[in-house]
């Protein structure tokens, strides 16, 4: 059972990379534009959340700026695409390349060459009392306060898509933008706060691998996890309280490999790094009746 537990509290660490990421992603598909950037958002915030924590020695502001690079980032992504109409898909392949690019820079024009890496703070963890000492449940809440934090963004996502009024039509702008533009709802207005909450939420997922999970910065260091976000997204057809089922299964995947990987020393360790991308293949292939796509994502739209 401890084994387990220790395996949950591991899978969940995981889940809350590929929750975040895919949750910010498909915020932003619900208006219609793609965010495909997500591979070098979560790049670029890990090493501007890293500085930032190690710097102040406080992991609130590192998070903070990681959301705050995220949403930089997004506002980028829609300024370039509702101004110039630019491919989505485009300039997204161009942010990714922008944010490997910068994450390696600002990393090194403040830290630069150093014996020892340097170490975040620690991130500080919610225990609740008597649930805290059940076996496998305790895997899932005895866990850091971004863990909850993915956890209240799952919720108040669904809440908000599914339960208001202003997430009904901001659901209407992803289906039909032109029909949302008639009834009076700003189609731009609301794809901007879309992409740059999103985005955000994709920064935290960042700056999460350098602040709380490896505690220090390396290159690439997402390894190609904002890809796998996009499956998730697609996974979950757009649905919050899906993307965190799309998570956990990628994370268990993920985790599950490592622990292949410590077992066995015959087979190349990159085989088993190849494991959680061919899963979405998988995935993707088995459950493509049941995915649902926003009729205008990755559109662009112009007011006649």
């Amino acid at each position: 059972m401890a084994f387990i537990t220790s395996f949950i509290s591991s899978v969940m660490v995981y889940t809350t990379v590929y929750t975040l990421a895919s949750l910010g992603i498909l915020i932003s598909g619900r208006t219609g534009v793609f965010n495909v950037a997500g591979e070098g958002i979560m790049l670029a915030s890990a090493s501007a959340g890293f500085l930032a924590a190690f710097l102040s020695g406080s992991w609130f502001i590192g998070f903070l700026a990681g959301a705050l690079m995220g949403a930089f980032f997004g506002l980028i992504l829609v300024f370039v695409h509702e101004t110039f109409k630019v491919n989505q898909f485009i300039l997204g392949i161009c942010l990714v390349i922008f944010g490997s690019g910068l994450s390696d820079l600002i990393y090194k024009l403040v830290v630069g060459v150093r014996l020892s890496a340097p170490i975040a703070p620690d991130t500080p963890e919610i225990i609740i009392p008597l649930l805290s000492k059940i076996p496998v449940l305790a895997g899932f809440i005895n866990q850091d306060i971004i863990v909850y934090f993915m956890y209240g963004a799952v919720i108040i996502s669904w809440w908000f898509f599914y339960k208001t009024k202003i997430g009904l039509e901001t659901r209407a702008i992803g289906e039909n933008p032109k029909a949302a533009d008639v009834v009076g709802i700003n189609v731009s207005r609301r794809r901007y706060l879309a992409t740059i909450i999103g985005s955000s939420i994709i920064g935290v997922a960042g700056a999460y691998l350098t602040i709380s999970i490896t505690k220090t910065y390396s290159p690439d260091i997402s390894a190609g996890r904002g890809f796998m976000a996009i499956g998730i997204a697609i996974f979950a057809s757009w649905k919050p309280q899906r993307a965190i089922i799309g998570g956990f299964i990628f994370a268990f995947i993920e985790v599950f490999a490592f622990q292949l990987q410590i077992l066995s020393d015959k087979i190349p360790y990159q085989f088993f790094l190849m494991l959680p991308f061919i899963s979405v293949l998988v995935i993707m292939v088995i459950y493509r009746k049941h995915i649902e796509f926003p009729a205008s994502v990755g559109k662009p739209y112009s007011r006649e």
